[in-house]
């Protein structure tokens, strides 16, 4: 050890009092939002949509033809609707990597002013719907995780996904 290492001929150690467990917690889980945000926010488009949804208009078509309202999530999703799947299903299932993309025109307005989507990672679904303001105007997040699984598992018999061919 170096001389300044030691104090009278003896190492020197550094006594930090102990944090409470729940500080610690607490600090743990800021540091882990502010990464996903900084993750999320990373991998944006310029409309404010995450990256992974790019040319969803291209991607097969879950309706034949657009729809207003069938299902529990009608009031949560109201207006015109078109569903959107990067992957088909295998089975009965969606493959992991699976992006779906729900467009919404609400009733009045000329143009696609919410976005739900959900992605399939290690086998469950991330969820989170965007809204905007005007057709010009970048999407924000209105309502994600919890809030969207706790509608989608009345859906568990066909992935999580109500809308069917």
């Amino acid at each position: 050890m170096r001389g300044a290492d030691l104090l009278h001929g003896a190492p020197l150690v550094v006594m930090i009092p102990a944090m409470p467990r729940k500080l610690v917690a607490v600090v743990a889980v800021a540091a882990l939002a502010a990464s996903a945000v900084v993750v999320a926010v990373a991998s944006t488009t310029a409309n404010g949509l995450p990256s992974y949804t790019n040319g969803y208009q291209k991607w097969p078509k879950l309706n034949r033809k657009p729809f207003r309202s069938t299902g529990p999530l009608s009031n949560a999703h109201a207006g015109l609707k078109n569903v959107y799947a990067s992957k088909r299903k295998v089975r009965s299932k969606f493959p992991n990597g699976t992006v779906i993309v729900k467009t919404i025109v609400p009733r009045g307005v000329g143009y696609v002013g919410q976005v739900a989507v959900m992605r399939k990672l290690k086998g469950r679904w991330r969820f989170v719907e965007y809204t905007r303001s005007s057709r010009t105007a970048r999407y924000t997040v209105l309502a994600q995780g919890q809030l969207c699984q706790s509608c989608h598992a009345q859906a568990k018999s066909s992935d999580y996904v109500f809308t069917k061919r």
